[in-house]
């Protein structure tokens, strides 16, 4: 690699001064690093800076951050195919694999080539008016078509391919990737999915029905949500990944299906999925491994 891209959360401390440090950890390895450049000036290493697009084309990008600092960077590197690195500074840290302490080690292996990519799913939703597409945009964990303020519930018809499935009537719906499953998807009741599967999960918000469930299909179709008419008074918005916005009017269609690209997530070591689920999301903690099923 002959350069490598450093992205820190600018509003954490420790993980502005790793990188930082970092640089000039890679520099001493002949390996050109390249930090953003509102840390690079506010650390008087003016020649390290860079834009935003040029360090998330290097040849890794290293993320310094939560999982929100990936999701971020993620709409960058991805679709320039730049693999990325997370160092865990959140609280969760289900994409961002290493912790700041065992980062130059890390970047030690991945210099060696001791590294493998997970190619995870990318969303991509496209927002049409009048028969006329007026935005387009991409998520890692998942796109969310969801009412303003006004406490009444939204209306919301979802078709599949082009098939007529449900009208729900919930605060919203989330179209979420298997890696967004552990993310929004969940704190809604959807299910937990393994990240080589290749699904997309739907998931209404606070549905007023006991029979409104979950549903996942394949990451091949297409999904396709309309509000149902006489909604014109409610506000209603696309998120993704809970960071970018596009306020949508009642007579807006959303349509949501696989990227024809992937985010490339840098793994190093063998923890599993399931060591995930059990470690930051506290499950198995009654079980002490004695004894064997």
């Amino acid at each position: 690699m002959k350069t490598i891209g450093l992205a820190p959360n600018p509003n954490k401390r420790e993980a502005v001064e790793l990188a930082v440090e970092l640089a000039e950890w890679l520099a001493r390895r002949q390996v050109k690093p390249l930090l953003v450049r509102e840390v690079a000036t506010a650390a008087g290493r003016a020649s390290l800076a860079a834009d935003d697009d040029e360090v998330a084309g290097a040849d890794l990008l290293v993320v310094l951050g939560g999982d929100g600092t990936m999701l971020r960077w993620n709409r960058l590197a991805a679709r320039v195919g730049t693999p990325m690195l997370g160092v865990n500074f959140g609280q969760y840290g289900f994409i961002t694999e290493i912790h700041p302490r065992e980062t130059t080690d890390a970047l030690t292996r991945v210099l060696r080539g001791e590294y493998v990519i997970s190619e995870r799913v990318v969303l991509k939703a496209g927002v049409c008016r009048g028969g006329e597409k007026t935005g387009e945009y991409f998520a890692l964990n998942d796109a969310v078509v969801s009412k303003g303020p006004v406490t009444r519930m939204l209306g919301l018809h979802t078709f599949v391919n082009g098939r007529f499935i449900v009208t729900y009537s919930a605060d919203g719906i989330i179209v979420s990737t298997p890696t967004g499953s552990t993310a929004y998807s969940l704190s809604a009741g959807g299910p937990v999915v393994h990240p080589n599967v290749s699904v997309l999960i739907i998931t209404p918000i606070c549905p007023h029905t006991m029979n409104a469930r979950s549903l996942v299909i394949p990451d091949t179709e297409t999904v396709r949500i309309c509000a149902e008419t006489g909604e014109h008074e409610l506000e209603i918005a696309l998120t993704m990944d809970g960071q970018v916005m596009h306020r949508l009017t009642p007579d807006d269609t959303v349509e949501i299906s696989k990227a024809d690209f992937t985010a490339k997530l840098v793994q190093l070591d063998s923890q599993s999925f399931y060591d995930k689920l059990q470690h930051r999301l506290r499950w198995g903690e009654r079980f002490s491994g004695e004894r064997q099923c």
